[in-house]
């Protein structure tokens, strides 16, 4: 019996989904989230009248909502058929790397699961990695995921079979991200705060001083973090000015942390 959930993804499962697929599946459906965060509450909300399998963050986080033998509400007719994958960020953006290989590895499992084939279509009666936009007015008429990452379906299924290697660097989770300084807020602020209190071994949610709230807000106990990070990267990145701006080369070195290769600060 193929197996219902993806391993590396935590389950969340969430109220809005009803029915069987259709099996065997034909492949995957990668969507273009138009934002950013987890789609957990959304999907979850009788309100909304969407959901998806799984959603992939830019760092390459996995949730999964709906089980795979379960139709999630994603592509409208195209629902019994395709397994879909919410991917945070923007049709006008390019997938971060880490988003890249999550997804060959989420299609080389799908292959072994399910039997996917190793094709691109832009059918709805294809079978491989295909796109939201290529069911037309049966699928909602949209465009998702945009131009920039239908046309990267190339390298995730050359990566998923092997014809190049699955090399991602683990700092690259959080590749793409703004610059980020004192004075501005928003949930890169709070994923920047988040991350921050793993690295500095603060994540428990009470009892701790130390702890910055993720409240989004950059404000000056963020930039006093930052700038003991920047300090603590000089020896592996060279001279990184300990301004507690948190720019490409900050982003970087938290990405090594957090993938364990350098795991407490």
């Amino acid at each position: 019996m193929a197996a219902t959930l993806y391993p590396p993804a935590r389950y969340r499962p969430v109220r809005n989904t009803s029915g069987l697929m259709v099996q065997p599946t034909r492949g995957l459906i990668p969507h273009v989230q138009v934002g950013k965060g987890s789609l957990f509450s959304w999907f979850d909300s009788s309100a909304s009248q969407v959901s998806s399998h799984l959603w992939l963050s830019r760092n390459g986080d996995l949730e999964q909502y709906v089980r795979c033998d379960q139709r999630a509400w994603a592509q409208a007719a195209g629902n019994p058929y395709w397994i879909s994958c919410e991917c945070e960020g923007y049709p006008t953006e390019d997938y971060t790397p880490i988003q890249v290989t999550r997804l060959a590895e989420l299609f080389r499992w799908g292959m072994q699961e399910f039997g996917w084939r190793a094709e691109i279509t832009d059918s709805p009666d294809g079978h491989g990695i295909g796109t939201h936009r290529m069911g037309g007015t049966a699928w909602g008429g949209h465009e998702c995921p945009g131009d920039i990452r239908a046309n990267r379906r190339g390298d995730i299924l050359s990566l998923a079979t092997g014809r190049t290697a699955l090399t991602a660097d683990p700092r690259d989770r959080y590749a793409g991200r703004p610059t980020l300084r004192e004075g501005m807020t928003g949930p890169d602020v709070a994923e920047l705060q988040n991350a921050l209190n793993i690295a500095f071994g603060h994540e428990a949610p009470t009892g701790d001083p130390n702890r910055l709230p993720p409240d989004g807000t950059y404000g000056p106990r963020t930039t006093a973090r930052v700038a003991s990070l920047q300090r603590y990267a000089s020896q592996w990145f060279g001279r990184i000015p300990d301004d507690g701006v948190c720019g490409p080369t900050t982003w970087r070195k938290l990405g090594w942390i957090l993938t364990g290769l350098n795991r407490t600060v």
